[in-house]
């Protein structure tokens, strides 16, 4: 007679937890498209009285788009006049009030400008702030924007836009979509003679070779 063989049990192992292991902060510098591309100083013509124009690179600045959904314009605007002291400027205009420039982009959107925002936070500012009212996406690290003034700042502008730039017709706290060296441009007139230009970064190089060989006849600094 066979005798009946009981099956060995088999030991079961417990997975081993491992303590969870932090990742390292890591810090990403954000780096302006035209570092290393551009030379500071005088170039151009060397008139008497000086450049005509002087250029600059806001870097780095927050930046963000805001578009208004459908039907929540009343409600973004006094959602915008509480947390920022404006409403959504109208069409072809910009505001600025604690901390925040403002600018009209398209139908129902506008930049929102900051150079005193951390990384991100702009971004996420106006996300929680505008739950629901708006869609905001984060540009920081998508544009540019150059700083143009002076006495023929005017006159190098009118080289590459249509856009009647004359004081009569366009004054500070004025802005226009336009195209300069077949690049989509944001201009803002942001003082007397004070101009501040918004491009895609990928265009920022060539952009910016136009610019100061446009600029050469009046005489520029880059500063």
């Amino acid at each position: 007679m066979a005798r009946a063989v009981t099956p060995r049990k088999t030991a079961v192992r417990k997975p081993v937890r491992k303590a969870a292991v932090k990742a390292p902060a890591v810090t990403i510098n954000r780096v302006s498209p035209l570092d290393g591309a551009i030379a500071y100083g005088r170039g151009g013509a060397d008139h008497a009285g000086g450049p005509g124009v002087q250029i600059s690179v806001r870097h780095p600045m927050s930046i963000a788009t805001v578009i208004a959904r459908k039907g929540k314009m009343r409600a973004l605007n006094v959602a915008m006049n509480k947390h920022y002291g404006v409403d959504c400027p109208a069409p072809g205009h910009s505001a600025s009030a604690r901390g925040v420039d403002v600018h009209w982009c398209g139908p129902e959107q506008w930049y929102v400008v900051s150079g005193k925002h951390d990384e991100g936070a702009l971004f996420r500012e106006l996300r929680d702030r505008l739950e629901g009212l708006a869609s905001v996406s984060e540009q920081s690290h998508g544009r540019i924007i150059l700083s143009l003034k002076g006495p023929r700042v005017r006159e190098l502008l009118a080289k590459g836009t249509s856009v009647d730039l004359h004081p009569r017709e366009f004054g500070p706290g004025q802005c226009a979509v336009t195209q300069m060296a077949h690049v989509g441009v944001h201009i803002a007139q942001v003082g007397a003679d004070h101009f501040e230009l918004s491009l895609f970064r990928g265009f920022a190089e060539s952009f910016w070779e136009w610019l100061t060989e446009m600029a050469a006849e009046f005489g520029y600094e880059v500063v």
